[in-house]
């Protein structure tokens, strides 16, 4: 098979927040061109792996790349955040990261995105459609932006024994429990971990009409956990986000 061949700046492996972080600001401050490779079918990385259910627990402000703004700057007014600076949805976010690479970093002309594709090393990657490899010949730089590596439940299998007859599964399934028949729906869950996937999936449960009874939790480690109040971007919190930070 023909190995085809790239020219370019910068490679950057995965196009998740950190990837395209990047790649935005190389576009704002050079005049580099760069090859973006990455496994999934569309940006976003682990975002598009992620439970229906997941938002952001920090204001959508301090997410994304610096040069499309996430969200409107609004308040939210009803729920757990109501007061607050909004909180992005997982959807909102997939749709975000979709409009950065579409609207910002592809009209550009100067970058090139190669979805569904493994990164072989090298500079060599290979699409898992047509399986075909291109070889990269890189002017400045290759960039790992999948280092912190991310994953989700959904990704991966369970690092204990499970006892037969326990239903296990990822936070993904639980949305398409009414595709079960009645007599299958489960009416105890126990959620394992103690994470911010674990706790989205609690306050899931409770939100859609789970008994706080049915529900176990364990928790092998204490989270640490920041109060979002102290974490706000607007003018109007700041005694409480600097005296958070002071105190």
């Amino acid at each position: 098979m023909r190995l085809n061949t790239l020219d370019t700046d910068y490679l950057i492996i995965g196009s998740g927040a950190v990837g395209l972080a990047f790649a935005d600001t190389l576009l704002q401050e050079t005049d580099a061109c760069i090859a973006i490779v990455d496994r999934h079918g569309k940006p976003g990385g682990h975002w598009n792996d992620a439970y229906a259910f997941v938002a952001l627990h920090q204001p959508s402000a301090f997410y994304g790349v610096n040069s499309l703004p996430l969200g409107s700057n609004r308040k939210d007014t009803i729920g757990v955040n109501q007061g607050l600076y909004e909180l992005a949805s997982g959807p909102e976010v997939s749709g975000y990261f979709d409009a950065v690479m579409r609207q910002r970093l592809l009209p550009s002309g100067r970058v090139s995105y190669h979805p569904l594709c493994d990164y072989l090393g090298d500079g060599r990657f290979v699409s898992m459609l047509s399986g075909e490899e291109t070889q990269v010949r890189v002017a400045r730089k290759t960039v790992d932006a999948t280092f912190f590596g991310t994953s989700v439940p959904a990704t991966h299998t369970p690092r204990f024994p499970v006892a037969d007859g326990v239903n296990l599964v990822p936070p993904n399934a639980l949305p398409q429990l009414w595709m079960k028949p009645a007599a299958q729906r489960p009416q105890r869950f126990v959620i394992v971990g103690a994470g911010k996937t674990a706790m989205d999936a609690g306050v899931w449960l409770l939100g859609t009409g789970a008994k706080p009874e049915s529900i176990h939790w364990v928790v092998p480690r204490d989270s640490w956990l920041l109060n979002r109040l102290h974490t706000q971007p607007g003018l109007e919190f700041f005694q409480e986000t600097l005296g958070g930070q002071a105190a």
